[in-house]
């Protein structure tokens, strides 16, 4: 699946990656207060005005929450999608996944920041559940379901389950499958689960 940016989108990209590394790596080694904006633009090769267009604070670098972050386009083609939900669904966390570049080693640097500091726990905890509920009403758009269905809700809730069991796996040791392909499999494994049973059911 292609989800990479181009031109400009992926220079952008490419700068908000390159920080949010140095802040992570700051974070681990120091904790919050033992660095300054400045550090991290002088390590990054920006400048502080280019710091704040992208993040900010510096806790929204370490979480990688860039005000840049650009995924309509992944966004228009779940809207216009034909494949089944839970499928269209998984495909535009994997894209997600994938444009964020979250190698092993970014996932690492994420929690060796999250243990120095646990308070960055709460927010990413906090952006998580943005996130879910904005995902709802992707899907509410999709299907054309008014707001409060639980059909939406529980849609964003087993795909994002399960894609937090496929980034254990991840970054478990060892690991090399591809991200998308931990996910895909835990989707269709909870198909065959949820799919009636012939043999039961006679």
């Amino acid at each position: 699946m292609n989800s990479a940016p181009t031109g400009r989108s992926e220079r952008m990209a490419a700068t908000a990656a390159r920080v949010t590394t140095v802040a992570r790596r700051l974070t681990a080694e120091r904790g919050l207060t033992g660095f300054t904006v400045e550090e991290v633009c002088e390590r990054a090769g920006i400048s502080r005005r280019t710091f704040f267009n992208y993040f900010a604070t510096k806790d929204d670098a370490v979480l990688g929450r860039s005000a840049h972050r650009d995924d309509e386009d992944l966004v228009a083609a779940f809207l216009d999608g034909t494949a089944p939900l839970l499928d269209d669904l998984a495909r535009l966390t994997a894209q997600r996944w994938a444009r964020a570049d979250m190698t092993v080693e970014n996932c690492r640097e994420v929690q060796a920041a999250v243990e120095r500091e646990p308070r960055l726990l709460a927010k990413f905890l906090e952006q998580l559940l943005r996130d879910e509920q904005s995902d709802v009403e992707l899907v509410e758009r999709r299907e054309g379901l008014p707001r409060g269905d639980v059909l939406p809700a529980t849609a964003v809730q087993v795909v994002g389950a399960l894609a937090g069991a496929a980034v254990r796996e991840f970054v478990s040791e060892g690991s090399t499958t591809p991200f998308a392909d931990l996910l895909t499999r835990r989707l269709d494994a909870a198909r065959t689960l949820l799919s009636p049973d012939p043999e039961r059911t006679s």
